[in-house]
């Protein structure tokens, strides 16, 4: 996530599905901040909101509050902390820390993990927001791109009894196309742990995902009947049948 990202298609379809399925649950959301760039036109997906015929039943409530946030050119994270849109929901905003110093990366990143742990340690559904998503191949925690992905050495950690996990990813051009890479994604989170691996994928403007690990019953039919209620814009992807044997 960054600043910048704020109110566009991304913010909307991922406040409206957490929306959806936060009720009864203790949301913790973790932002993942990274520091605003400039060399790419991300974040300026919203022109969802000159064509509210098709995109405002979504979620009109949050539609209109993020309509309100570029028209006003808020676009801090800050402003989506409105309790009207997450009621009670914990955030932790901490930037990643991005040190100059590769020998400073590793142990910044750890203080800062173990500060988002504590700050979201009474929550049950927690949602991580990492520009990029999961670690790609080659991950290094030492490198300053790595603040945009997720490891999975962190979801392990905050991987709890009790505790559910949605974790956004950005689609990539991995051969055999998105919903190969979407099963790809499945069997690794398996295989790190998380008995159950659900998915949502967003396929308007940039495609994306989102891994509901571990979901209660509960989440993952308020998850599957959001993305059916609203077909055109997602598609529910449930725990392949080869992982369901294992």
């Amino acid at each position: 996530m960054q600043h910048r990202y704020t109110g566009d298609v991304g913010d909307y379809v991922k406040l409206a599905l957490l929306r959806a399925v936060m009720p009864g649950c203790k949301l913790g959301v973790a932002w993942w901040l990274y520091p605003d760039e400039s060399h790419n036109g991300n974040g300026r997906h919203v022109g969802y909101l000159d064509d509210p015929k098709q995109w405002r039943s979504l979620d009109p409530g949050l539609y209109d509050k993020l309509a309100e946030i570029i028209r006003r050119q808020e676009r801090l994270i800050t402003h989506l902390y409105d309790p009207e849109l997450l009621p009670d929901a914990t955030f932790f905003d901490e930037a990643i820390p991005c040190p100059t110093s590769i020998a400073d990366r590793r142990t910044s990143r750890c203080a800062w993990f173990g500060r988002l742990q504590d700050a979201l340690a009474l929550c049950d559904l927690i949602f991580l927001d990492p520009d990029n998503g999961l670690e790609p191949a080659g991950f290094r925690p030492t490198t300053r791109v790595a603040g945009k992905s997720v490891s999975f050495a962190e979801l392990q950690q905050l991987n709890q009894p009790g505790r559910a996990l949605i974790v956004y990813h950005h689609q990539t051009r991995r051969k055999g196309g998105h919903r190969e890479e979407i099963e790809y994604w499945q069997q690794r989170l398996a295989s790190n742990g998380f008995e159950s691996v659900d998915a949502i994928r967003a396929r308007r403007f940039s495609p994306r995902v989102f891994f509901l690990l571990n979901a209660p019953v509960a989440v993952q039919e308020r998850a599957r009947h959001f993305a059916e209620q609203w077909d055109q814009f997602f598609t529910w992807h449930g725990r392949p049948e080869a992982l369901c044997s294992t």
